[in-house]
């Protein structure tokens, strides 16, 4: 078993006074892989950090209930409205409230994020889908994401799992994720062309949206085109770039399915990418180990692996929701 309260130590190390968890030393932050970050250490414990986490978030979102896509520690980087990063920090505050249980803090952070969801659900379109992205006019972009999209059902999970817990109900939020569900079985439905990259190939598969024998077989495949043995994930097919956060993603959705065997040689692999100080690499390319980005540590890399390695230390199949409602 690895040593995690080190990985946890790099993401901290990483986080501003203000609560931001950038990518990476000097990099930006997005809302999403900041709540990725979140997650990890409330499940890792660390509470007091992922209430600073939290903090950030409300204090980054819109007036209407958005969020701009990137941040610096200053400033706005990119002021586009990612639908996915608006609402994945419904599984941070889930975390949070499974790990702290302070049932207080999270109903006065749910009355802000309540906005956030209802300007979310108000981009659904008649199809069940969600465009990817609104312009800054608040306009959609055209095309939705596959991997996005999959996300976005395990966000509405969570807000689901938070209303329960909250004592609330929301039938709109049911129907909002059984209608994206929907969408993303259907063979006819088109996604934006993005099936050389490895999220398209799992995600679907770690949201829970295919039946058994349909996931088993997008695995299958997956891991064919994407797995070079003892090394890892290729992020893109045939680019021979292996990453630590998709690796380790890619066990989560095994897990899944109860295949804990080959979700453990994937987290085997990618521990020749964690560094003296706990991080990880962010990934390397083949056949020399390059690192790339150059010696970048990452903390949605570090946060994957803890979350996974969570998820593997319960022992059963379950998805990402229900393996953090198993701490209740």
């Amino acid at each position: 078993m690895i040593e995690l309260e080190s990985t946890l130590e790099s993401i901290c190390a990483l986080q501003d006074h203000r609560g931001m968890i950038p990518w990476a030393v000097g990099a930006h932050a997005d809302p999403w892989n900041h709540t990725e970050a979140v997650i990890a250490l409330a499940l890792g414990g660390r509470t007091a950090e992922a209430l600073l986490g939290l903090n950030w978030l409300m204090s980054a979102v819109n007036r209407d209930g958005s969020y701009c896509q990137f941040f610096t520690t200053s400033a706005v980087l990119e002021p586009r409205i990612d639908l996915n990063n608006c609402l994945y920090p419904a599984v941070g505050l889930l975390a949070y409230l499974v790990e702290s249980k302070e049932m207080g803090t999270v109903r006065r952070f749910m009355e802000r994020f309540d906005v956030t969801v209802d300007f979310v659900l108000g981009q659904q379109c008649s199809d069940g889908s969600f465009p990817w992205a609104l312009g800054p006019d608040r306009r959609p972009i055209d095309g939705s994401l596959l991997a996005g999209s999959s996300a976005m059902v395990i966000s509405l999970e969570a807000i689901e799992a938070l209303d329960a817990l909250m004592g609330r109900n929301r039938p709109q939020v049911k129907e909002a994720a059984e209608a994206l569900t929907s969408f993303i079985k259907d063979p006819a439905s088109r996604f934006l062309a993005k099936d050389a990259w490895a999220m398209d190939g799992y995600y679907p598969v770690l949201a829970g949206v295919l039946d058994e024998r349909s996931a088993r077989a997008r695995m299958d495949r997956f891991l064919a085109r994407h797995w070079i043995v003892g090394e890892g994930i290729q992020a893109i097919a045939d680019s021979q770039w292996v990453t630590t956060a998709e690796t380790a993603e890619a066990a989560m959705a095994l897990l899944r399915l109860g295949e804990h065997g080959i979700a453990r040689r994937l987290l085997d692999d990618i521990e020749a990418l964690r560094c003296e100080d706990g991080g990880y690499l962010t990934g390397w390319v083949l056949p020399d180990r390059i690192s790339f980005p150059a010696e970048e540590e990452s903390a949605y890399s570090a946060a994957a692996v803890v979350i996974a390695h969570y998820l593997m230390g319960i022992g059963r199949p379950v998805g990402l929701v229900e393996g953090i409602l198993a701490k209740e």
